[in-house]
């Protein structure tokens, strides 16, 4: 199973789920949830949050690709598992294979108007800017990061994220899988 839709429609299924039923979880309609399980629509970070929340799994796991398990994986190796122009977004992975770590290095472009709230997931995670700024807000307080800054956020904290400044943000996000 390689494909994101693919993945979706597998643990949908598995917890015994219809479409309507996935749809009413999320709010997202039948046709959008059926179009990203056949791979014609791209979610956003925000549509998979969703949908990873009404599926009790992690947004890691699910973008987890299980093939290498190489300790080892170069920054021009990277797999991108999830991207959206719209969003300014790019997802890459920071290992390959099944670990009991969660990592994920999310790029946004700079300027980037996009700013999707979470309200928060079922584990814990750290985020550690690698490159550029980035402005998150948590539980209704704004913080801006800069390179090197990190921020620890505990499960199911409702957070947001943008990128307003010129350059280009890379973010490392860490969590441990249940």
């Amino acid at each position: 199973m390689n494909n994101l839709g693919e993945k979706i429609k597998f643990c949908r299924k598995e917890k015994g789920l219809t479409l309507k039923k996935l749809s009413d979880m999320t709010g997202l309609s039948v046709g959008f949830i059926s179009n990203i399980e056949r791979n014609q629509n791209s979610p956003s970070v925000s549509n998979l949050q969703q949908i990873c929340a009404a599926l009790s799994i992690n947004l890691m796991e699910i973008l987890q690709v299980n093939s290498d398990s190489s300790p080892v994986v170069k920054k021009e190796d990277r797999k991108e598992v999830f991207s959206s122009n719209s969003d300014h977004t790019k997802i890459e992975l920071l290992t390959k294979g099944s670990h009991k770590l969660n990592s994920i290095a999310i790029t946004i472009d700079g300027n980037s108007d996009y700013s999707d709230l979470s309200w928060g997931h079922d584990y814990d995670e750290i985020g550690v800017v690698i490159k550029g700024a980035l402005e998150i807000e948590v539980n209704n307080e704004i913080f801006n990061l800069n390179e090197g800054d990190s921020v620890y956020l505990e499960k199911f904290t409702p957070h947001k994220y943008r990128n307003p400044f010129k350059d280009p943000s890379v973010v490392y996000w860490f969590s441990v899988k249940k």
